[in-house]
């Protein structure tokens, strides 16, 4: 059928648009973001309070080659992020002292650091904003294979290409990595189309150029005719 790739973008779309987090939800992250930027414009790591983002996964992942400890993510990150910047780390890792390494070179910010902004909000809501702060972070290192690290990855996606950001035109992502290893570590940076296994990264066929057609939708065949 000729219309098929018009129904892939909106069905694109209306994942985009419509299958998104409570405005409660994004309010609150709104309110912690606005507070992670005012922190690194009064430190001087930014004047236009830019910061840099990670999700760590500890707990009980199932991919143990993903454990890494923090002096190793150090390593692999440290030629993204510069040392000093403010850095907020979304994590399910409880234990403030295993982050040390990182914190000797980063002003790393958790969630709890802001419980001003997040007064009053269901605390099941947590991850969630956690996700919405993190994507927004300038550079971001997420956890292979993690789908918590994906929806980020996803909703980065969706920014560059309302920004159009370097690479955007080809759903590409060059502030975008993995700190689990090198051979994933880029992924980001090049158009993949999608392949097995599909649940352990996102495809830039989810965000590139869904926009595409849009104005056609709403032409009126009837009109058409009558031209």
């Amino acid at each position: 059928c000729g219309q098929d790739w018009k129904h892939d973008l909106w069905s694109k779309r209306f994942v985009r648009d419509h299958l998104r987090y409570s405005d409660e939800i994004q309010c609150a992250a709104a309110r912690v973001v606005a507070a992670v930027r005012s922190r690194a414009r009064s430190r001087g790591n930014s004047t236009s309070g830019e910061f840099d983002s990670f999700h760590i996964r500890r707990g009980d992942f199932q991919y143990k080659n993903t454990r890494l400890e923090a002096d190793e993510i150090y390593k692999n990150s440290r030629d993204e992020i510069p040392d000093g910047t403010t850095v907020f780390v979304a994590t399910d890792h409880q234990g403030k002292p295993w982050f040390k390494p990182l914190a000797d070179h980063y002003d790393l910010v958790f969630l709890h650091d802001f419980k001003q902004e997040l007064e009053g909000v269901n605390t099941n809501f947590y991850g969630m904003i956690d996700q919405l702060v993190a994507s927004r972070g300038r550079t971001f290192f997420g956890c292979h294979h993690s789908t918590f690290s994906g929806f980020i990855f996803r909703m980065r996606g969706y920014h560059s290409q309302k920004k159009e950001l370097k690479g955007w035109e080809k759903g590409e992502m060059h502030h975008s990595f993995y700190y689990t290893g090198k051979n994933e570590k880029h992924v980001y940076e090049h158009y993949i189309p999608v392949h097995s296994p599909i649940y352990s990264r996102e495809f830039p066929t989810s965000w590139r150029d869904i926009d595409q057609g849009i104005d056609e939708l709403w032409i009126d065949p009837v009109l058409l005719e009558h031209r």
